[in-house]
C-alpha cells in the first residue's frame, strides 16, 4: 500500500486532486475534482460512498470500471463483491481516508486460470455536506499471468502463487498469496480459503526475522530458481520444516514447498494432486514415452482401462490430425490431436514437466481438453464472415474476396465480373406471408444462385434481399449477358414456400474489373448504380455500369440538396385544388398539394421530388409543414368547406404521427371533422397491423380518413373491410377511360354503388371533360376533382375561387 503525492502512476488525475486541495480548504470536493474535470479518465473510475471509514456503495462508475467488476455496478453495495475485489477496495479506501492523501494498492484476481493484477488509485473527496467519498480509478494496463503454467513450473508438492507487495518507493516488502494447492494448505495447517489473499508474513509467524523473506525477494527479476529451507510453527503449534523452490514470472512468484521432515505426508500430497485431480494426468517414461501411471480422470476422459493405458505409449494416443513427431516441451503448453477409445478425435493442451518416478527419469503430463472451445472459436470465426440465414459469405468476406480478385488482376491480368442483385417484390412476400416465409425464400434464392455459378465463383448475401456475385476469368466477361439472363430466369421461377407458390424476380447491376474500377468500394458502388438503373427500367432485367450513371446519381444528389435548401428557406408552397359536389356544383373542400418552384428548373414535378423526399426522410418535416399550413388556411374558410391532406406511407414510420395531427388541429383551431387525411393502400400493405392501429387513433381524433387511388391495388376491397373509410377516391386512370372502356365504366359504377351502400363518400379524380362529368353524375359519384374545374391554385387564387363560390357561382361544365 502506498500513499502520498509522490507515488503517482497517473500524475494528471492526482495533480488535479492536489490542485483542488491547494485551491480550497481541507479535503477536495466532489465538484472540484469530478464534475467536468475527469475527461479521458471518466471511463475507468468509480465514485464510492463511505460509512465508518470503509467503502459502502458505488454511486456511479465508468464503462471500463464496470467491465472490470464484471457486473452492473450502479448503486452496488460493495459488501456484495467477492473477497478478491472487496479486500483491496477496502484497503485503498481506508488508507486514503486515514491519510487524507491519494493511496494506491494492487488488486489480484484469478480469472479462468489467469492471475490479473490491476493497480488501483484512491482519491479522498468530500461532498457538499462534508461527508467523505472515494474516487477509485484503474491505473495502467492490467498484468496477466497464467496460473496453470506458474503452478506447473514448481514441483508436485505444495504450490503457491505469490504476488509482490511493494512500498511507496517501489521496493518489494512482502508477498500476497493469490493461489495455492491443497498441499500448501496442509503444510500451513489452515484451509485454502483462509490462506488465499493473505500476506505471507501474516501466514508464517516471524517470517521477516528469518532470511527466507529476503531470499524470496531476491528471486524477483532473476531467470533461475532459488532453493532454500525454512523452519516455522504451524497454527496448531507443531513445527514444520520445508524445502522451498521459487521462481518468478514478472511480479508473480511461483513457490514449491516440500515437507522434508515427513516422507509419508509428501507422498499423500502427491496422490492428492495426481490421482484425485479433475484434470487427466499421467506419468510416462522419459526414454520411450510408455505410460507408467495414469489418474482416474484420464481413464474417464479417454475411455481406456488402466491396463490398456499402461500397455500403450503416448504416440498411441495421436489422432488423425497428428502431423509430426511428439515434441516434448518441458514446462510449456503444446496443442495435440488425441484419439479417444471410441475413435473420436479431441484437441488438448498438454502441460509437461520432467521429474523422477521410482528412481528413473519420467515426464508428468496434464491435459486440458480444448475441443469444444476450438470448435466454438471456429464457429465464431465462421459466423463473423458468413450470413447466419443463408450461410453464404457476408459483406466482410465478399469484400475480402473482391480485394483478392483485384490483386490477382493486377498481378496476372485476369479480369472479373461483379454482379449486385436485388429481389423484386420481396417486401410484398414479407408483408403478406410473414418474415418466416421471407427467410425461407432467401434460403431458396441462395441455393439457386449457387446452382447458376461455378465452384470457384463467389456468391454472398450483403443484407436484406441484396446479394452479390463475383465471377472470375475472361470467359465470364464474354458471356455476362448469358449469365445475367440465366440468373433472372432461375429466380423468376416460382418458389414453393409454406405450401404455396411465391413469385419474385430479380434485378441485376454489373460492373467489370478493371474497366469499371480497381477498388472494392468503387466496384461495389458502380454495380449498385447499374442495379439502380435496372430497377428503374421496370425490374426483372440487368444493366451494365456506364459512366453517365454516375452523373445521373450526382444530379439526383444535387436535386436532394436543392430540396433541403428550398424547404429550409421556405421556398416550397402549398397549392389547393377544389373538390366539387356533383349534385350542386359547389365547392365542398380543397385538396392540399405540395409544389416546388426551382430557381433554375421552374416547377419540379411532384412525382420527381416527393419520392426523393420519402427516400431521404425529408417527407417527415415537409409533411408536417404541409399539414400545419393547410389546417391553418382551412380554419379561415367557411365552416362547411373541408381540407384534404395526403399522408405518405413513410410518415407512418413516425410513431408520433397522431400527436402531430392533433397538434396541427389544436394550433390552427380547425374542427377535426373538417380535415380529411388521404392514404394509399401502400400504407396498409406495409406493417398492416401497426398502421391500422395508427389509422384508428387518427379516426378517434375526429378526422376523416380517405383511401386515395382506389382500385389500382390488388387488395383495395379487403381494406374497406379492415378499416371504416369515410371516403374513397376513384383513381384517375378509370375516369380517363370512361368513354372508351366498358370495364372502367363498370368499375366506376361498382365503386359508386359500393360507397353508397356502405355510407362512404366517393370522389372521382382527374375529371377533364364535360362528358366524363356527366357519366360520373349518372353513375352516382358524390364528388369530382380535376382540370375541368380548376388546376391546383396558389393560396390567394384559391381564396378568390372560394369567395366566388360563396357568391353563388357554380363550378360546372
Amino acid at each position: 500500500m502506498t500513499t502520498g503525492p509522490a507515488a503517482s502512476a497517473s500524475p494528471t488525475l492526482a495533480e488535479r486532486w492536489l490542485t483542488a486541495r491547494r485551491s480550497g480548504q481541507g479535503m477536495p470536493s466532489y465538484e472540484a475534482v469530478v464534475l467536468g474535470n475527469l475527461g479521458r479518465f471518466a471511463d475507468g473510475v468509480a465514485l464510492i460512498a463511505t460509512e465508518g471509514g470503509l467503502p459502502a456503495r458505488i454511486l456511479w462508475c465508468g464503462a471500463q470500471f464496470g467491465q472490470w467488476l464484471q457486473r452492473d455496478a450502479v448503486a452496488l453495495d460493495v459488501r456484495e463483491l467477492s473477497d478478491d475485489l472487496l479486500q483491496p477496495l477496502r484497503e485503498v479506501a481506508a488508507a486514503a481516508l486515514l491519510s487524507g492523501e491519494p493511496a494506491r494498492t494492487r488488486c489480484d484476481r484469478v480469472i479462468e486460470g489467469i492471475v490479473v493484477t490491476t493497480e488501483l488509485l484512491g482519491l479522498p473527496l468530500a461532498n457538499r455536506h462534508g461527508e467523505p467519498l472515494i474516487l477509485l480509478g484503474l491505473e495502467g494496463e492490467p498484468s496477466r499471468y497464467d496460473l496453470v503454467k506458474a503452478m506447473f513450473s514448481a514441483t508436485d508438492q505444495g504450490m503457491l502463487a505469490l504476488s509482490t507487495v511493494r512500498d511507496g518507493t517501489g521496493a518489494a516488502v512482502d508477498f500476497k498469496i493469490v493461489a495455492l494447492n491443497e498441499g500448501a494448505a496442509r503444510m500451513f495447517g489452515r484451509p485454502m480459503p483462509l490462506l488465499q489473499w493473505q500476506r505471507l508474513t501474516a501466514v508464517v509467524p516471524r517470517l521477516a526475522e528469518t532470511d527466507a523473506l529476503s531470499r524470496l525477494i531476491g528471486v524477483l527479476g532473476r531467470t533461475d530458481r532459488t532453493v532454500f529451507e525454512l523452519g516455522y510453527s504451524r497454527s496448531d503449534g507443531s513445527e514444520a520444516h520445508v524445502k522451498i523452490e521459487a521462481g518468478c514470472i514478472g511480479d508473480l512468484v511461483a513457490v514449491t514447498l516440500t515437507d522434508i521432515g515427513d516422507l509419508k505426508a509428501r507422498e499423500a500430497s502427491v496422490r492428492l494432486l495426481f490421482e484425485n485431480n479433475p484434470l487427466p494426468m499421467w506419468l510416462i517414461d522419459a526414454a520411450d514415452a510408455r505410460f507408467l501411471a495414469v489418474n482416474d480422470a484420464a481413464l474417464s476422459h479417454y475411455g481406456y482401462s488402466r491396463g490398456q493405458f499402461l500397455a500403450m505409449a503416448l504416440p498411441d494416443l495421436h489422432g488423425s490430425a497428428h502431423t509430426g513427431p511428439r515434441a516434448c516441451r518441458m514446462g510449456s503448453e503444446a496443442l495435440w490431436c488425441h484419439r479417444r477409445a471410441d475413435g473420436a478425435d479431441i484437441e488438448v493442451n498438454l502441460f509437461e514437466r520432467a521429474m523422477e518416478f521410482d528412481g528413473r527419469p519420467a515426464i508428468l503430463g496434464a491435459v486440458i481438453d480444448v475441443t469444444e472451445r476450438r470448435r466454438a472459436e471456429a464457429r465464431i470465426a465462421h459466423m463473423a464472415h458468413h450470413d447466419a440465414l443463408t450461410d453464404l459469405p457476408n459483406r466482410v468476406l465478399f469484400r475480402d474476396r473482391l480485394g483478392e480478385a483485384i490483386a490477382r488482376q493486377k498481378r496476372t491480368g485476369e479480369r472479373a465480373l461483379l454482379l449486385c442483385l436485388d429481389l423484386d417484390h420481396f417486401k410484398t412476400v414479407n408483408d403478406t406471408l410473414g418474415h418466416p416465409a421471407g427467410d425461407e425464400l432467401l434460403r431458396g434464392v441462395a441455393v439457386r444462385l449457387a446452382a447458376c455459378l461455378r465452384e470457384e465463383d463467389v456468391v454472398a448475401r450483403l443484407g436484406g434481399d441484396e446479394f452479390a456475385i463475383l465471377v472470375g476469368g475472361s470467359e465470364a466477361l464474354g458471356s455476362l449477358g448469358v449469365l445475367a439472363r440465366r440468373i433472372i430466369a432461375d429466380l423468376s421461377r416460382p418458389f414453393r414456400i409454406l405450401g404455396q407458390d411465391v413469385h419474385v424476380g430479380a434485378s441485376l447491376g454489373l460492373a467489370r474489373l478493371p474497366q469499371d474500377g480497381d477498388d472494392p468500394d468503387l466496384l461495389l458502388r458502380n454495380a449498385d448504380l447499374a442495379l439502380y438503373r435496372a430497377k428503374g427500367a421496370g425490374r426483372g432485367t440487368y444493366r451494365c455500369f456506364e459512366p453517365e450513371m454516375d452523373a445521373q446519381i450526382q444530379a439526383r444528389r444535387a436535386l436532394e440538396q436543392d430540396l433541403r435548401e428550398a424547404f429550409a428557406a421556405g421556398r416550397l408552397a402549398v397549392f389547393y385544388q377544389p373538390l366539387i359536389a356533383t349534385g350542386t356544383g359547389r365547392i365542398t373542400g380543397f385538396e392540399a398539394l405540395l409544389r416546388w418552384k426551382h430557381a433554375a428548373r421552374g416547377f419540379v414535378p411532384p412525382a420527381e421530388f416527393v419520392p426523393l423526399a420519402e427516400e431521404t426522410g425529408l417527407i417527415g418535416p415537409i409533411g408536417e409543414w404541409v399539414l400545419r399550413t393547410a389546417c391553418a388556411e382551412a380554419a379561415t374558410w367557411a365552416p362547411q368547406v373541408r381540407i384534404a391532406v395526403n399522408l405518405s406511407p413513410a410518415q407512418f414510420r413516425n410513431r408520433a404521427l397522431v400527436e402531430t395531427v392533433a397538434r396541427a388541429l389544436a394550433d390552427s383551431g380547425l374542427a377535426p371533422d373538417r380535415l380529411a387525411l388521404e392514404i394509399t393502400e401502400t400504407v396498409l400493405l406495409a406493417e398492416n397491423e401497426a398502421h391500422l392501429a395508427i389509422l384508428h387513433r387518427l379516426r378517434s381524433l375526429g378526422v376523416r380518413i380517405a383511401m386515395d387511388d382506389f382500385g389500382t391495388g390488388y387488395s383495395s376491397l379487403s381494406y374497406l373491410r379492415s378499416f371504416p373509410f369515410d371516403k374513397i377516391k376513384i383513381d384517375r386512370s378509370f375516369v380517363r377511360e370512361l368513354g372508351a372502356s366498358a370495364h372502367c365504366a363498370a368499375i366506376v359504377r361498382a365503386v359508386a354503388g359500393l360507397g353508397a351502400s356502405l355510407g362512404i363518400v366517393t370522389t372521382a379524380e382527374g375529371v377533364k371533360t364535360p362528358a366524363q362529368l356527366a357519366r360520373l353524375r349518372a353513375e352516382g359519384c358524390d364528388e369530382v376533382q380535376g382540370f375541368l374545374f380548376s388546376h391546383p391554385l396558389p393560396v390567394a387564387e384559391a381564396r378568390r375561387l372560394l369567395a366566388s363560390d360563396g357568391e353563388g357561382e357554380r363550378l360546372s361544365a
